[in-house]
């Protein structure tokens, strides 16, 4: 991290540059240039890309088909550019995740795992110059005014060498796992004392309501939403507890997308990325994704599974930079299991998710309803040719290994084949707690 802090604080220079001087023409000729750039080395590094785009005009790249998680991760030996085996990284991500110990990396790549929200596993992988691009460019926006050195609380599934990169001379960075128990997520809450907090909207909820029991006692000056979506009755209720700004950081395996601005609009970022976008019904559309910086692992024409918003209005902060209304995919519940001191314990949904998900790679879809407290029903697609109880019974072990994990209960989990029809017009969820 000592060697990398120089390359990070020159990120961080030209990231607080272009948000400001980027602007109309000369925006769009910067996209260009990257976008290309990244074409043309992935074309030449990335076995998968030069037959994807086989026939096609590489310059005209806003036409070049698009590619998915699933395509990238069935294909995603030849879809790096370092040659770097997706098995290998499986192994490393999968026991980083059971090992709770998020540091190894492979042959010097750092590897992420995300069960995301398109209902599919996938591997991030990023070298050091693209963490340090990475922290440079997150520090630059999130940290509106540089005053000095912040303390940030970071709450998250798993860590990453990616998010602690972000640290060093500009923040002090503690990572907090999810599955800490909430009293001592408070108690060191209060001795960290952070100015910022980061973490998923449903566990800014938590620490809210042990504000108001008086026993959260820290004094942020600003919160980040992340992972979930933000809905509107959260954000008044954090906002009206906490007393200080609600931003959003909006970052997916495939790129960093949307930050909040000073203003709290949340703008593409869009000198890290070009998003085009495929109308839906509505006013809603869902972004085609170019990372314009990422060599190792490059994002090109990249379709996301999210359903976004749009605001054609100007944002107070000035920055003509795309707006994003609302998000709203990634819409989750929190649910909940008994400890063995019969103690209710909070299973975030990224924990739901990544339970099911990452126990077999042939689920296709999945929905886990939570009726009652300790109780758990979950459906699953998987493709016809794979017998169905095989992969139920290795779910029905990721559940109960997880739920064992973390000291509580055995849980009654029913799971059944066949993931129900959303109805047009109605938000898909596929974790939800119903006993409300």
């Amino acid at each position: 991290m000592i060697t990398a802090l120089p390359l990070i604080i020159s990120h961080f220079v030209r990231a607080k540059w272009r948000w400001r001087w980027l602007r109309g023409e000369r925006l769009r000729g910067f996209q260009e240039r990257r976008a290309r750039q990244i074409v043309q080395y992935a074309n030449r590094h990335a076995p998968f890309y030069h037959e994807h785009w086989r026939g096609h005009d590489l310059t005209s790249w806003r036409a070049l088909p698009t590619v998915d998680k699933r395509l990238m991760m069935a294909n995603f030996d030849t879809f790096n550019t370092r040659g770097l085996s997706g098995a290998q990284a499986m192994q490393i991500a999968l026991e980083a995740e059971q090992r709770r110990d998020f540091t190894p990396t492979l042959k010097g790549f750092t590897i992420g795992l995300s069960s995301g929200t398109s209902g599919h596993r996938g591997l991030f992988v990023a070298g050091p110059a693209e963490q340090a691009a990475w922290a440079g460019t997150i520090l630059a926006r999130t940290l509106h005014k540089l005053t000095r050195r912040y303390r940030v609380a970071f709450f998250l599934r798993s860590n990453s060498n990616l998010y602690e990169s972000a640290g060093g001379a500009l923040i002090q960075f503690r990572y907090f796992d999810l599955m800490l128990p909430l009293d001592q997520a408070v108690a060191q809450l209060n001795q960290y004392r952070p100015q910022i907090v980061i973490g998923p909207p449903s566990l800014l909820e938590m620490l809210a309501g042990e504000r108001e029991r008086g026993s959260l006692h820290i004094t942020p000056e600003r919160l980040i939403s992340v992972a979930e979506v933000l809905e509107p009755q959260v954000r008044e209720r954090l906002t009206t507890i906490f007393g200080v700004p609600l931003h959003q950081v909006y970052q997916c395996t495939e790129g960093l997308i949307a930050i909040s601005c000073a203003a709290g609009a949340l703008h593409v970022q869009e000198d890290a990325v070009a998003l085009d976008y495929e109308p839906l019904e509505g006013q809603r559309v869902t972004p085609i994704v170019t990372d314009l910086w990422r060599t190792t692992q490059p994002i090109i024409r990249y379709r996301l599974n999210d359903v976004l918003q749009l605001d054609a209005q100007p944002c107070a902060c000035g920055s003509a930079w795309q707006v994003i209304r609302a998000i709203e995919g990634r819409s989750d519940d929190v649910c909940y299991f008994e400890s063995a001191a019969g103690e209710r314990r909070a299973f975030f949904p990224d924990t739901i998710r990544r339970m099911i998900l990452l126990s077999s790679p042939a689920i296709q879809e999945y929905q886990a309803v939570q009726e009652r407290p300790g109780q758990l029903r979950i459906a699953l697609d998987l493709p016809t040719d794979t017998p169905f109880e095989p992969v139920a019974d290795s779910v029905r072990r990721s559940v109960a290994a997880t739920i064992a994990q973390y000291d509580c209960r055995p849980a009654d989990v029913t799971i059944a084949p066949g993931v129900p029809t959303t109805a047009p017009g109605i938000k898909r969820r596929r974790v939800r707690r119903i006993d409300r």
